[in-house]
């Protein structure tokens, strides 16, 4: 009594037809830079020509407002608007610096003065894998760097001078994936690349075998 209204893959493909055109010509507006002079969204002044791929809605954002904006969100992407086209770029190369803080409490440590130097590491999240200049707590007391990372959900690679870590949101994942997908480590730190740069995969900042060194789950 029900078979009328059961309807196939050919008949939800046919209503999708009837909007193809519609849809291609909304991807290609996506794609295009906004009208308004590419005023920064944030701050109201011109030279607005960053957009991030991992935030909600339509932005455009100067560097300084996409870099302030993005303090707390360290693995999104953005993109730059040059020559004509839109080009990934990381927050790293924009001067971004991922501060740990002082006893990892995520404050300005009282008396940074960056004798050290910021480090830049690796670190691999569910979206991809990061570069990003590490700034770590050097004040007197400061706790071990890796116990640092591992206070902002990061696991690092090695507890001397690390200079690589997974999210703990990535090994969660990588642990469901290996569960219901039986994927190796291997072709999931493969996956990662592709996601990250999938025309070019190779020019990742780590090696293919880096996946054969990467923490086990269980």
């Amino acid at each position: 009594m029900f078979s009328d209204n059961l309807k196939g893959q050919n008949d939800f493909l046919e209503q999708f037809l009837g909007h193809e055109k519609s849809y291609l010509q909304h991807l290609l507006n996506l794609e295009l830079p906004p009208t308004d002079n590419r005023t920064c969204t944030m701050c109201g002044e011109g030279g607005g020509r960053f957009r991030c791929l991992d935030c909600y809605g339509p932005h455009w954002w100067c560097k300084a407002c996409l870099i302030e904006y993005h303090r707390h969100h360290p693995f999104h992407r953005p993109q730059q608007w040059k020559e004509g086209s839109f080009e990934s770029i990381s927050l790293c190369d924009l001067g971004y610096v991922f501060v740990l803080g002082h006893s990892s409490s995520g404050l300005q440590c009282p008396e940074d003065d960056n004798l050290f130097g910021d480090r830049r590491m690796t670190l691999i999240h569910v979206n991809g894998v990061f570069e990003h200049c590490v700034r770590f707590c050097r004040c007197q007391g400061a706790i071990p760097e890796h116990e640092q990372l591992f206070l902002h959900r990061l696991f690092s690679s090695s507890f001397t001078r690390p200079e690589t870590a997974f999210t703990l949101d990535v090994l969660d994942y990588y642990g469901i994936d290996a569960m219901e997908c039986k994927t190796s480590a291997q072709s999931f730190f493969q996956k990662l690349r592709r996601v990250t740069n999938n025309a070019f995969p190779d020019e990742l900042p780590v090696s293919s075998s880096f996946a054969h060194h990467s923490p086990t789950v269980n």
